[in-house]
């Protein structure tokens, strides 16, 4: 039976794989162990963070196959199936369906320029292949795709169709999609940085990279919010955003290589980075770790 998709935070889960571009299906377990220990309330597999759109359909199949197997439904794992083409979105849906997942997502077709009929006519595809409920996965700065309130208000006409990711910073569009229909819409925002911003705002949760290496942390947001303890929220918070921001300055630019990085050194065997996406350098590792260290981060991920 599936689990429902409710408010909560969720990593943005990353893919560990090993030198020759296997992925580590042992680390897969130990983060997803580690996630649920810490509070976080579901999983959004193999997204961005996840290296998905450079992924094989056949490996974007088995770490949505492993991660629904490790979690065992004790949460509910949501398995991004978003490509260029309908074909293998469709194929990727299915394959959620059939190894029980609980939910899908996906961003809009991306590379050519498509037209709103034809974004809202690949997720009705998507949706019905799947008959789960379904996150659109609002990322524009990477798909070049932005996904108004309007549009997606629009969008809600599509059976299953629940909610959005929105990855974006325009917290005026993420207020007039919760406004629609007293909250109807499920909105989880994207950027990590602005978790509480969101929550004020109406919103559910939050997916993203960074609760890969904080999940104590950000689950202490949500929780302290629910509970109208808004000082240790923003607290909190706070603190959460001068670690990204020191992080932000060793991307690469892609966020995964300083993740990866970051999990090894607090013992988790998180692997590399697939190309074209390179990992950070032994220096620049270094310097970022020290830096960490200095500021407390790892007795900060630890409370």
């Amino acid at each position: 039976m599936n689990k429902p998709i409710e408010g909560g935070v969720m990593p943005a889960f990353i893919t560990p794989f090993d030198e020759n571009g296997k992925i580590i299906d042992s680390g897969v377990k130990e983060l997803i162990e580690y996630h649920l220990e810490s509070g976080l309330d579901a999983f959004y597999v193999g997204g961005s963070t996840g290296e998905a759109m450079i992924m094989t359909p056949e490996d974007r199949m088995h770490i949505a196959e492993i991660s629904v197997k490790y979690v065992a439904g004790r949460a509910p794992v949501i398995v991004h199936v978003g490509t260029p083409d309908t074909e293998t979105a469709v194929k990727l849906a299915k394959h959620a369906k059939k190894i029980g997942a609980d939910g899908i997502s996906s961003v809009p077709p991306y590379y050519y320029k498509m037209s709103k009929e034809y974004i809202k006519e690949f997720y009705r595809a998507i949706a019905e292949a799947a008959e789960l409920p379904f996150l659109i996965y609002n990322i524009p700065q990477l798909t070049g795709v932005s996904i108004s309130s309007a549009f997606m208000i629009e969008m809600m006409e599509i059976p299953n169709i629940i909610g959005l990711k929105f990855t974006d910073t325009n917290l005026e569009e993420f207020r007039k999609i919760k406004a629609y229909e007293n909250g109807r819409i499920k909105a989880f925002i994207g950027y990590d940085a602005m978790l509480l911003c969101a929550l004020m705002m109406g919103g559910d949760g939050g997916i993203g990279s960074f609760y890969n290496i904080m999940p104590r942390a950000f689950s202490r947001v949500y929780d302290s919010f629910k509970e109208g303890n808004y000082e240790e929220a923003k607290e909190t918070q706070w603190k959460i955003d001068k670690y990204i921001a020191i992080i932000k300055k060793y991307l690469s630019p892609a966020n995964q290589p300083a993740i990866k990085v970051i999990l090894k050194e607090m013992g988790f065997n998180s692997g590399t980075t697939r190309g074209p996406i390179l990992p950070l350098k032994d220096d620049v590792s270094q310097a970022m770790l020290g830096e960490l260290r200095k500021e407390g981060f790892f007795e900060f991920v630890r409370e």
